[in-house]
Protein backbone atom coordinates (compact mmCIF):
# COMPACT_ATOMS: atom_id res chain seq x y z
CA UNK A 1 0.00 0.00 0.00
CA UNK A 2 1.31 3.50 -0.85
CA UNK A 3 1.52 6.07 1.93
CA UNK A 4 -1.29 8.01 0.39
CA UNK A 5 -3.25 4.85 0.40
CA UNK A 6 -2.83 4.23 3.87
CA UNK A 7 -3.76 7.74 5.19
CA UNK A 8 -6.76 7.51 2.96
CA UNK A 9 -7.19 3.96 4.64
CA UNK A 10 -6.63 6.02 8.13
CA UNK A 11 -9.18 8.97 7.41
CA UNK A 12 -12.36 6.31 6.12
CA UNK A 13 -11.39 4.53 9.69
CA UNK A 14 -12.39 7.67 11.68
CA UNK A 15 -15.05 8.59 9.76
CA UNK A 16 -16.62 5.17 10.29
CA UNK A 17 -16.29 5.60 14.08
CA UNK A 18 -17.18 9.03 14.07
CA UNK A 19 -20.44 8.23 12.15
CA UNK A 20 -21.29 5.41 14.06
CA UNK A 21 -21.17 7.73 17.50
CA UNK A 22 -22.55 10.87 15.84
CA UNK A 23 -25.32 7.93 14.99
CA UNK A 24 -25.86 6.61 18.06
CA UNK A 25 -25.92 9.74 19.65
CA UNK A 26 -28.57 10.69 17.54
CA UNK A 27 -30.89 8.11 19.68
CA UNK A 28 -33.43 7.97 21.92
CA UNK A 29 -31.37 7.72 25.00
CA UNK A 30 -33.51 5.73 27.16
CA UNK A 31 -32.82 3.20 24.36
CA UNK A 32 -29.24 4.16 24.03
CA UNK A 33 -26.94 1.10 23.44
CA UNK A 34 -23.47 2.21 24.88
CA UNK A 35 -22.11 -1.41 25.27
CA UNK A 36 -23.07 -1.58 21.37
CA UNK A 37 -21.15 2.37 20.63
CA UNK A 38 -18.13 0.92 22.97
CA UNK A 39 -17.87 -2.83 20.57
CA UNK A 40 -18.40 -0.48 17.56
CA UNK A 41 -15.65 1.79 18.69
CA UNK A 42 -13.61 -0.69 19.25
CA UNK A 43 -13.51 -2.38 16.46
CA UNK A 44 -12.88 0.49 14.75
CA UNK A 45 -9.54 1.73 17.40
CA UNK A 46 -8.62 -2.13 16.13
CA UNK A 47 -8.41 -1.28 12.56
CA UNK A 48 -6.65 1.91 13.06
CA UNK A 49 -4.04 0.50 15.23
CA UNK A 50 -3.79 -2.38 12.43
CA UNK A 51 -3.47 0.12 9.91
CA UNK A 52 -1.16 2.07 11.52
CA UNK A 53 1.05 -0.63 12.35
CA UNK A 54 0.88 -2.27 8.64
CA UNK A 55 2.24 0.88 7.10
CA UNK A 56 4.35 2.55 9.57
CA UNK A 57 7.89 2.11 11.17
CA UNK A 58 7.56 0.94 14.66
CA UNK A 59 9.96 3.02 16.15
CA UNK A 60 8.53 6.10 14.23
CA UNK A 61 4.79 5.17 15.61
CA UNK A 62 5.89 4.55 19.39
CA UNK A 63 7.89 8.04 19.31
CA UNK A 64 4.61 10.09 17.94
CA UNK A 65 2.60 8.54 20.36
CA UNK A 66 4.83 9.59 23.39
CA UNK A 67 5.16 12.92 21.98
CA UNK A 68 1.28 12.77 21.80
CA UNK A 69 0.92 11.10 25.20
CA UNK A 70 3.14 14.30 26.86
CA UNK A 71 0.69 16.90 24.76
CA UNK A 72 -2.57 15.06 25.71
CA UNK A 73 -3.30 13.99 22.66
CA UNK A 74 -5.37 11.09 21.91
CA UNK A 75 -4.17 8.56 19.65
CA UNK A 76 -6.34 8.01 17.39
CA UNK A 77 -7.15 12.01 16.65
CA UNK A 78 -6.83 13.80 14.12
CA UNK A 79 -3.71 15.28 16.16
CA UNK A 80 -1.96 12.35 16.20
CA UNK A 81 -1.99 11.61 12.07
CA UNK A 82 -0.96 15.16 11.92
CA UNK A 83 2.39 14.85 13.51
CA UNK A 84 2.55 11.17 12.47
CA UNK A 85 2.15 12.81 8.78
CA UNK A 86 4.86 15.37 9.59
CA UNK A 87 7.24 13.12 11.18
CA UNK A 88 6.94 10.47 9.19
CA UNK A 89 7.74 12.43 5.79
CA UNK A 90 10.39 14.81 7.78
CA UNK A 91 12.37 11.32 8.40
CA UNK A 92 11.57 9.42 5.42
CA UNK A 93 10.46 11.51 2.58
CA UNK A 94 12.78 14.21 2.83
CA UNK A 95 15.71 12.38 2.05
CA UNK A 96 17.05 11.18 -1.42
CA UNK A 97 14.98 8.01 -2.73
CA UNK A 98 16.62 5.72 -4.79
CA UNK A 99 14.01 3.60 -7.02
CA UNK A 100 15.77 0.56 -9.10
CA UNK A 101 14.30 -1.07 -12.38
CA UNK A 102 14.25 -4.72 -12.37
CA UNK A 103 14.10 -6.02 -15.85
CA UNK A 104 17.29 -5.02 -17.83
CA UNK A 105 19.03 -3.82 -14.40
CA UNK A 106 18.79 -5.71 -11.75
CA UNK A 107 17.96 -8.84 -14.37
CA UNK A 108 18.98 -9.53 -18.12
CA UNK A 109 16.49 -8.97 -20.33
CA UNK A 110 15.99 -11.88 -22.75
CA UNK A 111 16.15 -10.16 -26.53
CA UNK A 112 16.78 -13.43 -28.24
CA UNK A 113 12.96 -14.08 -27.55
CA UNK A 114 10.65 -14.15 -31.36
CA UNK A 115 7.37 -14.65 -29.49
CA UNK A 116 5.62 -13.25 -26.04
CA UNK A 117 4.92 -17.03 -25.06
CA UNK A 118 7.90 -17.66 -22.86
CA UNK A 119 6.94 -14.32 -20.93
CA UNK A 120 3.64 -15.81 -19.24
CA UNK A 121 5.20 -19.36 -18.74
CA UNK A 122 5.85 -20.29 -14.63
CA UNK A 123 9.73 -19.71 -13.95
CA UNK A 124 10.15 -17.30 -16.29
CA UNK A 125 10.83 -13.97 -14.40
CA UNK A 126 11.68 -16.14 -11.47
CA UNK A 127 14.96 -17.49 -13.66
CA UNK A 128 16.27 -14.56 -15.22
CA UNK A 129 20.14 -14.19 -14.79
CA UNK A 130 20.89 -11.48 -12.71
CA UNK A 131 23.53 -8.70 -13.15
CA UNK A 132 25.64 -9.49 -10.49
CA UNK A 133 27.57 -5.77 -10.54
CA UNK A 134 23.81 -4.36 -9.57
CA UNK A 135 22.42 -6.70 -7.65
CA UNK A 136 25.80 -6.31 -5.25
CA UNK A 137 25.62 -2.42 -5.27
CA UNK A 138 21.81 -2.56 -4.21
CA UNK A 139 22.99 -4.98 -1.53
CA UNK A 140 25.55 -2.18 -0.45
CA UNK A 141 23.06 0.42 -0.74
CA UNK A 142 20.50 -1.78 1.33
CA UNK A 143 23.39 -1.56 4.23
CA UNK A 144 23.83 2.17 3.99
CA UNK A 145 20.27 3.63 3.99
CA UNK A 146 17.32 0.67 3.62
CA UNK A 147 14.69 2.76 4.15
CA UNK A 148 15.66 4.99 0.93
CA UNK A 149 15.93 1.86 -1.51
CA UNK A 150 12.69 1.19 -3.97
CA UNK A 151 12.36 -1.63 -6.40
CA UNK A 152 9.59 0.12 -9.33
CA UNK A 153 9.15 -2.48 -12.02
CA UNK A 154 6.35 -3.33 -14.84
CA UNK A 155 4.72 -6.63 -14.83
CA UNK A 156 2.71 -8.22 -17.19
CA UNK A 157 -0.77 -9.98 -16.91
CA UNK A 158 0.54 -12.95 -16.32
CA UNK A 159 -0.72 -15.64 -13.21
CA UNK A 160 2.93 -16.19 -12.29
CA UNK A 161 5.47 -12.20 -13.31
CA UNK A 162 4.12 -10.21 -10.08
CA UNK A 163 4.24 -13.11 -7.63
CA UNK A 164 7.75 -14.15 -8.80
CA UNK A 165 9.14 -11.09 -9.05
CA UNK A 166 8.44 -10.93 -5.46
CA UNK A 167 9.57 -13.55 -4.53
CA UNK A 168 12.92 -13.30 -6.19
CA UNK A 169 13.68 -9.46 -4.53
CA UNK A 170 13.08 -11.42 -1.03
CA UNK A 171 15.44 -14.01 -1.82
CA UNK A 172 17.90 -11.76 -3.40
CA UNK A 173 17.64 -8.85 -0.54
CA UNK A 174 16.20 -10.19 2.53
CA UNK A 175 16.35 -6.59 4.09
CA UNK A 176 14.33 -4.88 1.26
CA UNK A 177 10.70 -3.05 2.77
CA UNK A 178 7.94 -5.19 1.30
CA UNK A 179 6.48 -1.65 1.50
CA UNK A 180 9.09 -0.43 -0.99
CA UNK A 181 8.81 -3.04 -3.78
CA UNK A 182 6.37 -1.15 -6.47
CA UNK A 183 5.22 -3.35 -9.06
CA UNK A 184 3.17 -1.32 -12.12
CA UNK A 185 1.31 -3.22 -14.29
CA UNK A 186 2.65 -3.11 -17.54
CA UNK A 187 1.65 -0.23 -19.71
CA UNK A 188 1.17 1.97 -16.93
CA UNK A 189 3.52 4.98 -15.81
CA UNK A 190 5.53 4.44 -13.15
CA UNK A 191 5.35 7.87 -12.01
CA UNK A 192 1.80 7.60 -10.82
CA UNK A 193 2.53 4.96 -8.24
CA UNK A 194 5.69 6.89 -6.38
CA UNK A 195 4.38 7.49 -2.87
CA UNK A 196 3.94 10.99 -2.11
CA UNK A 197 4.53 11.64 -6.20
CA UNK A 198 8.22 12.19 -7.68
CA UNK A 199 10.22 15.13 -6.20
CA UNK A 200 13.94 16.71 -7.09
CA UNK A 201 16.07 14.26 -5.31
CA UNK A 202 14.01 11.05 -6.43
CA UNK A 203 16.67 9.27 -8.78
CA UNK A 204 15.39 6.55 -11.30
CA UNK A 205 17.77 3.69 -12.28
CA UNK A 206 16.44 2.21 -15.42
CA UNK A 207 17.28 0.83 -19.15
CA UNK A 208 14.52 2.05 -20.72
CA UNK A 209 14.55 5.98 -22.28
CA UNK A 210 11.02 6.21 -22.25
CA UNK A 211 10.85 5.64 -18.59
CA UNK A 212 13.65 8.20 -17.77
CA UNK A 213 12.23 10.69 -19.87
CA UNK A 214 8.86 10.49 -17.67
CA UNK A 215 10.81 10.60 -14.57
CA UNK A 216 12.82 13.64 -15.67
CA UNK A 217 9.30 15.32 -17.22
CA UNK A 218 7.68 14.60 -13.30
CA UNK A 219 10.48 16.57 -11.19
CA UNK A 220 12.91 13.49 -10.06
CA UNK A 221 16.66 12.95 -11.98
CA UNK A 222 17.08 10.05 -14.10
CA UNK A 223 19.87 7.64 -14.86
CA UNK A 224 19.97 5.34 -17.51
CA UNK A 225 21.42 2.10 -16.64
CA UNK A 226 23.38 1.12 -20.28
CA UNK A 227 23.52 -2.53 -20.72
CA UNK A 228 24.92 -4.89 -23.71
CA UNK A 229 21.27 -4.34 -25.48
CA UNK A 230 20.00 -1.03 -24.87
CA UNK A 231 22.35 1.73 -25.87
CA UNK A 232 22.93 1.46 -29.66
CA UNK A 233 22.05 4.67 -30.93
CA UNK A 234 23.44 6.83 -28.07
CA UNK A 235 20.25 8.97 -27.54
CA UNK A 236 20.06 9.51 -24.10
CA UNK A 237 21.89 12.36 -23.27
CA UNK A 238 21.24 12.19 -19.57
CA UNK A 239 23.38 10.74 -16.38
CA UNK A 240 24.04 6.88 -17.13
CA UNK A 241 25.78 4.13 -15.49
CA UNK A 242 27.42 0.95 -17.00
CA UNK A 243 26.12 -2.92 -15.98
CA UNK A 244 29.77 -3.80 -16.66
CA UNK A 245 31.32 -0.94 -14.57
CA UNK A 246 33.25 -2.67 -11.79
CA UNK A 247 33.21 0.84 -9.39
CA UNK A 248 29.34 0.97 -10.15
CA UNK A 249 28.27 1.50 -6.46
CA UNK A 250 30.65 4.63 -6.69
CA UNK A 251 29.40 5.85 -9.81
CA UNK A 252 26.22 5.93 -8.54
CA UNK A 253 27.05 7.60 -5.44
CA UNK A 254 28.92 10.02 -7.47
CA UNK A 255 25.87 11.22 -9.29
CA UNK A 256 23.74 11.04 -5.70
CA UNK A 257 26.03 13.43 -4.25
CA UNK A 258 26.44 15.85 -7.12
CA UNK A 259 22.46 16.10 -8.36
CA UNK A 260 20.91 19.24 -7.71
CA UNK A 261 18.41 18.72 -5.35
CA UNK A 262 16.84 21.43 -4.54
CA UNK A 263 12.93 21.30 -4.00
CA UNK A 264 10.95 22.13 -0.92
CA UNK A 265 9.50 18.78 -0.23
CA UNK A 266 6.54 20.68 2.37
CA UNK A 267 5.30 22.66 -1.03
CA UNK A 268 4.62 19.18 -2.88
CA UNK A 269 3.02 17.96 -0.03
CA UNK A 270 0.93 20.76 1.80
CA UNK A 271 -2.18 20.54 -0.54
CA UNK A 272 -2.67 17.16 0.91
CA UNK A 273 -1.80 17.40 4.10
CA UNK A 274 -4.27 20.55 4.52
CA UNK A 275 -7.31 18.65 2.58
CA UNK A 276 -6.65 15.40 4.99
CA UNK A 277 -6.92 17.43 8.43
CA UNK A 278 -9.50 19.55 6.94
CA UNK A 279 -11.59 16.35 7.56
CA UNK A 280 -9.85 14.51 10.20
CA UNK A 281 -9.46 17.63 12.70
CA UNK A 282 -13.77 17.19 13.08
CA UNK A 283 -13.44 13.84 14.20
CA UNK A 284 -10.87 14.67 16.83
CA UNK A 285 -13.35 15.00 19.53
CA UNK A 286 -15.07 11.87 19.72
CA UNK A 287 -11.46 10.12 20.77
CA UNK A 288 -10.70 7.64 18.11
Amino acid sequence: MLLLDAFDRLSDLLEKGFSCYRRMRGSDPNGFNYDMLENSLNVSRRAYMDCLEDHFDRPLFERIERQCQKKGQQVFSADFLNDLMEAYMEERFAKQRYFFDMDGVLFKFDNTLTTLEPLYEEGYFRNLPPHRLAVHCLQELLTEAPDQIYILSHYIDSPFAEREKREVLQELFPSLDPHNVILVPYGENKTDHVPLRVKENDFLIDDYDQNLVCWGDAGGYAIKFVNDINDRHGSWKGSRVEYDDPELINSLNHIFEYAVTSEDLAMTLEPYMKQKLEVLRSHADIGL
